[in-house]
């Protein structure tokens, strides 16, 4: 096993003296994960550094080890490492602790249904290779929440144009489209096509998040992979009317994975 040096970053310290207090305490992953309401899979993932940790979540560590302060404040520094734009790490965290997600996307496939390959050619433009990379595999990890032991119910609406516009050329996009079908069989994922013909034209991406007893909130995404989390009651509402007027419009689940199925086996 690599052993991991806590003065390489942030991530590194929290991964490094989490595992070294947990050890000391002779608990497991598993042990410690049901102490702050979160999976064992999770604690690994953070001390592997393959998952970011939530500010609620380093909060509950310094309480379950009885620490003032020790976890807490790493969190600003972990979201500069990531290299995030503004206002997407508030997101995140808000999208890891959701019940139900539901997304409307016009231009690209959604980021929680990306392949690599897909992601890569998506956020290419105008970066450099070191943060591409770490845009990439932030992504990615965000995706482990599909597979958890309590997933969200998640609602997809796709225009028909992300499944027409080339990113990576053929065989990525074929990978995606594999991808897309593999999600839709999946109890808890529900993704709709929007048909080009579609009467509707938001102006925008956006992405409802519900939870039991918590006011939904969005996020509106901007040019750039700029966006901002939005908690204004009014505003949300009419985001959630929206997104219902666009799913009247839309196949059904079952005629989508047809419409996805007829693309990907489209000659090249």
């Amino acid at each position: 096993m690599t052993t991991i040096d806590p003065a390489e970053s942030a991530r590194a310290y929290l991964a490094y003296h989490l595992k070294r207090l947990r050890d000391e305490r002779q608990w497991s992953q598993p042990t410690l994960g049901s102490k702050i309401h979160i999976s064992g899979s999770l604690i690994s993932g953070i001390e592997t550094m393959q998952r970011r940790p939530t500010r609620k979540g380093l909060q509950a560590l310094d309480r379950a080890f009885g620490l003032d302060q020790f976890f807490a404040p790493l969190y600003p520094r972990i979201l500069e490492e990531t290299g995030l734009p503004a206002g997407f790490p508030e997101y995140a965290d808000a999208e890891a602790e959701a019940g139900m997600i539901r997304i409307y996307q016009n231009f690209v496939v959604a980021g929680l249904f990306q392949t690599s390959e897909y992601a890569q050619a998506v956020l290419a433009a105008g970066e450099q290779p070191g943060k591409l990379e770490k845009l990439v595999n932030t992504r990615l990890e965000r995706q482990a929440l599909l597979n958890r032991e309590d997933p969200p119910v998640i609602i997809a609406l796709l225009d028909a144009s992300t499944l027409r516009r080339p990113f990576g050329g053929r065989e990525v996009m074929r990978g995606q489209f594999e991808r897309l079908l593999e999600l839709a069989a999946l109890p808890h994922v529900y993704i709709h096509i929007v048909p080009e013909n579609a009467e509707l034209c938001p102006e925008g991406a956006f992405t409802l998040l519900s939870s039991p007893g918590e006011p939904d909130v969005s996020y509106a995404e901007m040019a750039g992979g700029w966006g901002q989390l939005i908690d204004d009651a009014d505003y949300v509402a009419k985001l959630g009317i929206l997104f219902e007027l666009i799913r009247s419009k839309a196949l059904t689940a079952e005629d989508s994975v047809i419409a996805i199925r007829k693309v990907l086996e489209e000659p090249s």
